[in-house]
């Protein structure tokens, strides 16, 4: 079968794998014995199951309005939920995108997510597709996110995945993967299990870990590592996991407000809101995606500019401070083995080393 067919008989068993669900919860509802928590994984799948609008070509060429199932390329609609989506041509474009969430998500936040990864995919223009993955468990609340574990359980799974995507792909496609608060983490666990993406973009970071303060401490060639900070965003600020990477000397710190200015510039403040349409925040991460690297504006403002209240004190270098000191009980109360920066330049090699190892030693097949 060829890889085109493989690709949609995907997302037509996973589309029937959701009417299942549907179903089996509907008849729950009939028959009065659903939970709340059933009753709102009925909206969320009935939601996923909504045909989307696209602009495809007729036979005339002709641009023409068609309805189409969503494209899974995974979903488990049971528990907290998972979901891999594609949205566009996968197989046809040259600038792939694969968007990675924070925090707080689930099956019943990933429309949300599939809304986010569509305005990147508009924001980079044609012949982009963009992949929302959420395929691991994302941690529900801070006490989760305080903890590393979801990311390392998760980085290789998406490092599995992105694998997976070069067979997927146009041989000639670039691939960017944009990560989102803790799903920076999941990202540079990724990176450290073996991916390769062309470009890395992360927005709104807690940091990656102790020893990591620049991106050669854990990114390798050929990714290259944007970043972006907004004034205001206090996740930045905390430094939970690690050194900010807006501050890595040899990352690229991407602008999130126009420094040209303009007739409506849309502010980025905060945490949530880099990829707000019409900003510079969004813009930008556009800008990588399509490989535009020309036109990408950068910033080097200080957390003491971006958070400056009078006589020139800075809410966001006492947030530091204070995070840093409780981040520092935490690390000791669970007792996390912290690696020395020496051993992080060597790990993304060593696990490409053991995964490479490891598939030697297998039959050589992967499984879909």
């Amino acid at each position: 079968m060829a890889e085109s067919d493989q690709l949609a008989e995907r997302f037509r068993a996973n589309h029937a794998l959701l009417v299942v669900a549907r179903d089996r919860l509907q008849s729950a509802v009939d028959a009065e014995t659903a939970t709340d928590a059933d009753k709102k994984r009925l909206a969320t799948i009935e939601e996923l199951l909504t045909p989307v609008t696209v602009s495809e070509l007729d036979a005339d060429g002709n641009v023409i309005e068609v309805q189409r199932p969503r494209q899974f390329y995974s979903v488990d609609p049971d528990g907290q939920g998972r979901a891999v989506e594609v949205l566009g041509d996968l197989q046809q474009a040259q600038n792939v995108a694969v968007l990675v969430p924070g925090m707080g998500n689930s099956l019943d936040t990933f429309s949300g997510q599939s809304d986010r990864g569509d305005l990147i995919k508009q924001e980079a223009g044609p012949g982009t597709a963009v992949v929302v993955w959420l395929e691991n468990d994302s941690p529900q609340g801070l006490v989760e996110a305080a903890s590393k574990d979801a990311a390392i359980e998760g980085g290789p799974r998406l490092a599995g995945f992105l694998n997976e995507l070069d067979e997927l792909k146009s041989e000639d496609a670039e691939v960017t993967l944009v990560a989102h608060s803790y799903g920076t983490d999941v990202a540079a666990q990724a990176v450290m299990a073996g991916a390769r993406p062309k470009r890395l973009v992360m927005t709104g970071s807690p940091g990656i870990a102790k020893y990591v303060d620049e991106a050669a401490d854990f990114v390798q060639p050929p990714t290259r590592l944007y970043t972006e900070r907004a004034p205001g965003d206090y996740v930045s600020y905390s430094e939970w996991h690690g050194p900010d990477p807006a501050t890595f000397p040899d990352a690229i710190r991407m602008a999130t407000a126009d420094p040209r200015g303009g007739d409506d510039p849309v502010s980025v403040h905060w945490h949530n809101e880099y990829y707000r349409p019409n900003s510079e925040a969004l813009r930008n991460i556009g800008r990588v995606v399509r490989g535009d690297l020309g036109h990408i504006t950068t910033t080097n403002t200080s957390r003491a500019t971006e958070t400056k209240l009078f006589l020139g004190t800075s809410w966001g270098g006492a947030l530091n401070g204070v995070a840093g000191a409780a981040s520092r009980v935490y690390d000791g109360i669970v007792g996390l083995t912290k690696p020395s920066k020496q051993s992080a330049g060597s790990a993304a090699g060593q696990t490409a080393a053991h995964r490479t190892n490891s598939a030697a030693r297998g039959s050589g097949g992967r499984q879909r």
